[in-house]
């Protein structure tokens, strides 16, 4: 029998479980909060909650490369503390400040402004932290536990925002998701001394990120991706934040119930990703990922027909089956179709490109959902079709039909 690989045998270390319940727990509050946003800004129309969720895409997508700039400048570590602290003080501040004023629409944008922001800087330090806390060859495992535990917070998150935003609304949504940030930065001041220097003040950083922005269209499977990915993003997703909570409203539903239905989308999602986690990708990935819209596709037009909550929860489990073929096969062809040392800059263009699509879809599907005789029924048959057309238009590309993980 041949042995194991040596860095199948290799532990990783302890410091990045001690990071990984850290960065958890704040992801549970982040799911929190998220929901809770969206619960809230759905009260006041679709239009409304469209605007609340671009105010918070939009100085994201404007800043995220000079977030991801800034890490590498003055130090992931270093960024992602300040980070974690001015959320736990907006979030520490926001308790009072619905107390006081309730739920109204001018703190709801300035919330958004304020967290999109923030993000900008959050986001692309706390994905490089892997890669400082582990071995070079435990990084596939390192991703790969904290691909399972996004699932499983991503599935109990929302169901906990239902709880939080029908006991106490938004209110006691922040006064968890501050709770949560202070763990993390007790976590990320225990780690201070743990984590090797990183971080360097030399010229050329906005040319490099400029170099891998070129590098990442510059491909033409690259590029084929980048773009199915950027528009199937802006059709789904709002689903969390902006179409289900609408949904959920059309139907009469409460906010618990809502929280349901988005954290069973999550289970769908789940579900691909212990698949893959566990015996791989298939051999064809290009074709798995766009019938992964397909699917999805199905599960959208489900969720514009039916009524029951049963049938509902099972259409979003449907759709989440599909997005997470979809991501699940996608991600890895991009990661492997650039050098080595273009990693970070695509993840810093993946998730520009998401952000953009959100910036635009958001209050489009919005003011689409307010609609007579369009409703938020109309959208969501609208994106199934619009995301099955998005699959074969795909499948029509030899380059992502024949592409391959290497």
């Amino acid at each position: 029998m041949t042995p194991p690989a040596e860095s199948d045998t290799q532990r990783i270390p302890v410091r990045y479980w001690i990071w990984l319940f850290g960065a958890a727990v704040s992801l549970l509050g982040d799911l929190t909060m998220t929901f809770a946003i969206g619960w809230s800004a759905s009260q006041h129309g679709g239009r409304v909650a469209g605007l609340v969720l671009l105010l918070a895409a939009a100085p994201r997508a404007a800043l995220l490369l000079v977030g991801g700039a800034v890490g590498d400048r003055f130090g992931v570590p270093r960024v992602l503390l300040v980070s974690c602290v001015a959320m736990f003080t907006v979030t520490a501040a926001l308790v009072p400040a619905t107390l006081a004023a309730g739920e109204p629409v001018w703190l709801l944008l300035a919330l958004a402004l304020v967290v999109g922001v923030i993000d900008a800087f959050f986001l692309p330090s706390s994905r490089s932290m892997p890669r400082l806390l582990v071995p070079p060859e435990q990084v596939p495992r390192a991703l790969a536990s904290f691909q399972v535990t996004g699932v499983v917070f991503a599935v109990t998150g929302t169901a906990v925002g239902g709880v939080l935003v029908s006991w106490a609304g938004l209110t006691a949504a922040a006064g968890f998701d501050a709770l949560t940030f202070a763990v993390m930065i007790l976590v990320l001041i225990l780690l201070r001394k743990t984590v090797a220097p990183h971080g360097s003040k030399t010229a050329g950083m906005f040319r490099s990120i400029a170099d891998g922005v070129r590098m990442a269209f510059r491909l033409p499977l690259t590029r084929a991706l980048l773009i199915t990915m950027t528009v199937a993003a802006g059709l789904l997703m709002p689903m969390d934040a902006l179409l289900l909570p609408l949904l959920a409203r059309h139907h009469e539903w409460d906010a618990q119930t809502a929280g349901l239905l988005i954290a069973t989308r999550s289970l769908g999602v789940g579900l691909v990703s212990i698949r893959i986690l566990m015996k791989g990708a298939f051999s064809r990935p290009g074709i798995v990922a766009m019938t992964g819209l397909l699917l999805a596709a199905i599960g959208f037009v489900g969720l514009s027909v039916v009524t029951p909550l049963p049938l509902a929860i099972a259409a979003a489990i449907l759709s989440g089956v599909g997005v997470g073929t979809f991501t699940g096969h996608v991600l890895p062809l991009l990661m492997n179709s650039v050098e080595r040392d273009y990693q970070s800059r695509l993840q810093s263009v993946i998730v520009l490109c998401q952000s953009l699509a959100l910036v635009v879809m958001n209050p489009v599907l919005g003011s689409l959902a307010d609609l007579d005789g369009f409703g938020i029924t109309g959208v969501c048959f609208g994106i199934g079709i619009a995301t099955a057309g998005i699959g074969l238009i795909a499948l029509s590309r030899p380059v992502i039909r024949n592409a391959t993980v290497d």
